[in-house]
């Protein structure tokens, strides 16, 4: 049986040009292989610029890979359409303020996504919205707000909604509780475990904070220079990690908790 996931040595070059005869390559992932299936979560630490959001631009169709191939149901995805990509896999930025635009009313930035990739009529579209402000808990009438007019925590609740409105089966979310207060984490935390439950979904988190990772999920991969240096079940790689890039992120972590 087919994984809902599977990714396959996964690359990811940069070409710089210096000069018009000049131009250098750089390797920023490389050979990057997993699989997931349906209610499954992976975490994806390491330091900055260890290759973890270009991982998860491309798995989202952000940008496109040097090499490689990405099946979903145990079909290929083909990177020039989007368009299929988008209704499986959504993406959740880390500061939703930098994706909402402000002149848009809320209502509007979640019916795009049906203008542009379903048939629903105008009602139908409205009843959609509708329903997904209440799936992460906010009332209908949202949808007549302005991104200025909420809080940090309801515009990633708006963020988190927008990924939802096609009903993917994936969500792949970079860094989305970075910028939260103890407490609004801890509600969009608990949120999308509760939303994963009910709707079957998987995630794959980029994260920092590694006591979020170690709640929620299944799976880590730790990152250096584009490569996983280590992976494995989220318990048993903090528990006794093997790599010493797991072993200084563990040890900031610790040393951030008790400052």
């Amino acid at each position: 049986m087919a994984k809902l996931l599977e990714v396959i040595d996964l690359s990811k070059d940069y070409v710089k040009h210096s000069f018009p005869w000049k131009k250098t390559s750089k390797t920023v992932l490389s050979n990057i292989s997993f699989s997931l299936d349906p209610f499954q979560t992976l975490a994806i630490v390491g330091d900055a610029g260890s290759g973890k959001s270009v991982l998860a631009k491309l798995l989202a169709g952000a940008e496109r890979p040097t090499s490689g191939e990405i099946y979903l149901n145990g079909q290929k995805l083909d990177t020039k359409n989007l368009k299929h990509r988008s209704r499986h896999i959504r993406m959740i930025f880390q500061d939703p303020a930098t994706s909402l635009n402000p002149s848009v009313p809320i209502g509007q930035v979640l019916e795009e996504p049906l203008k542009l990739n379903t048939l629903m009529s105008p009602k139908e579209r409205e009843e959609k919205v509708k329903k997904v402000l209440g799936r992460v808990g906010l009332l209908s009438d949202y949808m007549w707000f302005y991104p200025h007019m909420l809080s940090s925590g309801q515009k990633q609740r708006v963020a988190l909604a927008r990924a939802l409105i096609l009903d993917p089966q994936i969500i792949v979310a970079d860094k989305p509780f970075a910028a939260m207060d103890p407490s609004t984490r801890s509600q969009m935390v608990n949120l999308f475990l509760e939303l994963q439950q009910t709707y079957g979904l998987t995630y794959i988190f980029v994260s920092h904070n590694l006591n979020i990772v170690k709640h929620i999920s299944d799976y880590v991969f730790v990152m250096s220079d584009g490569h996983v240096v280590e992976r494995g079940e989220t318990q048993h790689v903090f528990t006794d990690p093997r790599h010493q890039v797991t072993r200084k992120l563990l040890y900031s972590q610790q040393m951030i908790k008790n400052t």
